[in-house]
Parts: C-alpha cells; structure tokens; sequence
C-alpha cells in the first residue's frame, strides 16, 4: 500500500496581516492530516508572528523572518525550510477549503505532475474606496449586507475565528451568503473547456501554473533551482520556475476540487486604477525579462498572449503548426520576428 506523502504548504507574506490571519485560520480546518506550513514575512510591518505562534500547538508550522527582498526571494526562503514530499504554493491572501491539501494530494497521485488548483474570489472585508471591484460585485455586496447605504463604512463579512470553529458553515456563508464573488479569471475556463482539465496536447499548460494555488513536488523544484530572483516587483516569477518545470518534463494538469478562496484586498496604491497600471508596467517589464531569458518560440508566443495580440488557445495552434514543419525555417522566422518587439 502506498504511503501517503507529506506536504509543504509555502506561502510568503507582506503587509496582509488581517489577510494572513483568515488564511492560516483555514489551514487549521484542513481533512488531510500530514502537512506542515512554511511562511516567509517578507517585510511586513510589525511582523506576523503574533498569528503564527497561537497556531503551533494545533499545525506542524515554520515561520522564516527576512527584510523585504520581494516574492520570489520569500518563496526560497520558505522552500529551503519546506520538508515535504510534495509542494503546495498558496498565496497569503487565499483561503483554502477543507479538502484543499487532500484533493491537491489525490490529484497529484504520487507521480512527478504539477496540480493547478481552482481559485475564486471572496469579500472577507469591506473597505470602501479601496478594493478591486466592479460593478457586479458592488451590487452582490449590496444585497448582502442589505443597502447600498452601509457601503459606506468598512464591513468585516466573515470574522477571525468562524473557519476555525466551524469552516462548512463559515464557508457556505462565503459562498451562499453573497460575499462569495465566483471563479477568479486566471483559471482559463475557455482552455479547460476545450483541453479538459488534464491539459492534454495543450503545449501552455505551464502558462496556467501560478503559486496562488499549485502543487509540485519538491524534487522537481530542487532540480530546477527555485525561483528566479532577478525577476522583481510584480508578476513572473511564478510563471518562470512554471516554465522551467515543463522544460524539465513535469507536465500540469487542473483540479477543480482542490480549490481557494482569493480574498479581495487593496492593492499597492491607494487608487485601484493606479495599483493596476503600476502592476502592468511591472509584469510587462518581468516579460521581457522571461523572454530574454529563454529565447524561445513559446515563450515570445506567451508575451504575445499578454500583449493581447493572441490567446492561449490560438498561441498552443501556431506552436502546434511550427512543430509539425520539417523545415525549421519557418521557427526561426516566427523567432526572429516575435523576439524583435
């Protein structure tokens, strides 16, 4: 019979005390028993050890102290202290559902897989002014809290200690309750549709594997070297070790039991318009990083993904017709012209 394998939650965290709290809360609740958290503080002011150390009678967890070196140098750190056979990245905004570590575990299946989980988003806390939110979500909260009028003072929906004793019940308010926004957008619903969610034949997979919500085993993470540090600010450098996964041969598949509640929070500035442009301008600079890096057909094809100049689905079919040429020349062409922006 074969042995269940032991489980590395990794996690870094900066500023999102209040975020953090509500996510490690979630981890108490979990079904499987043989896991251990990592967390990195990254940076955050005031620290975080006054919520992980209440925890450590209850759940195996490490905290890993630095001064702020960005994502990718947190998540190394908490990897380096990671002793599990297999891998789950979890963001410190994300709450995770009962079965997230057993359904990542049965989905992984022993074998050298990478599991995309499925993310949604959920309001834990208003703050008006703030957030990332539009339309429909405003007039979802709305109904929920029973006028737009209370929409003008912060709301805590769902409070610190209700996952822990009682997580069905607080996670059916979640999602029945109004403050549950539905599937976040980065779970590609339209690529799961046409490939299923074992990704078959679909040559991107790697595009769709984020640490928000992701299980690798950790011998695959060794032998590719982590994550890249010289990626900085926002965005990439998930989507870099993702990439150098597929090259080393781990192939990804999507579980959508193995799921996470993304809770809406503020973002770097103040304004969420200005938040986001700043966030854009960091991820297309970080693209071109990854392009330069790799220089390779697939890699300029994911740029132009972001570019808004191909989808995924139609990068996968271009690649797909290159492949099947006998005569390189036309890969080197697509090379050229993709690389010279």
């Amino acid at each position: 019979m074969a042995v269940a394998p032991s489980v590395s939650l990794v996690m870094a965290t900066c500023d999102k005390r209040e975020y953090l709290a509500l996510t490690l809360e979630s981890l108490l609740t979990q079904t499987y028993p043989r896991f251990e958290v990592v967390v990195c503080d990254d940076g955050t002011a005031g620290g975080v050890a006054d919520l992980v150390d209440p925890l450590r009678d209850r759940i195996a967890i490490t905290l890993v102290v630095q001064e702020n070196r960005g994502r990718a140098a947190a998540r190394n750190a908490a990897l380096e202290r990671a002793q599990g056979d297999l891998v789950v990245f979890i963001d410190d905004d994300r709450m995770a559902a009962p079965g997230f570590v057993a359904e990542h575990v049965a989905a992984a299946n022993g074998d050298s897989r990478g599991v995309i989980g499925w993310k949604r988003r959920a309001m834990t806390w208003w703050r008006p002014g703030v957030l990332p939110v539009g339309e429909d979500d405003l007039l979802r909260l709305a109904a929920r809290v029973g006028s737009a009028e209370r929409l003008r003072e912060p709301i805590r929906l769902l409070e610190p200690g209700a996952l822990a004793a009682d997580p069905e019940a607080a996670l059916a308010a979640v999602e029945k309750g109004g403050v549950e926004l539905g599937d976040e957008p980065d779970n590609y619903h339209a690529i799961v549709e046409e490939y299923g969610t074992g990704l078959d034949g679909f040559r991107f997979a790697w595009a769709l594997a984020t640490t928000a919500n992701l299980a690798v085993p950790r011998a695959a993470i060794e032998q590719a070297g982590g994550f890249d540090e010289t990626f900085t600010g926002w965005g990439l450098e998930d989507t870099d070790l993702s990439y150098r996964l597929h090259r080393l041969g781990v192939r990804f598949s999507v579980s959508t039991e193995a799921v996470n509640h993304h809770q809406v929070h503020p973002l770097a500035d103040p304004n969420p318009m200005v938040a986001q442009r700043v966030m854009r301008a960091q991820l297309m600079r970080n693209l071109d990083h990854f392009c330069r890096r790799h220089r390779a057909l697939d890699a300029y094809l994911f740029r132009r993904r972001w570019e808004h100049a191909m989808t995924l689905v139609e990068a996968d079919r271009l690649l797909k017709r290159v492949e099947a040429e006998p005569d390189p020349v036309l890969r080197r062409e697509l090379e050229a012209l993709y690389a010279d922006r």
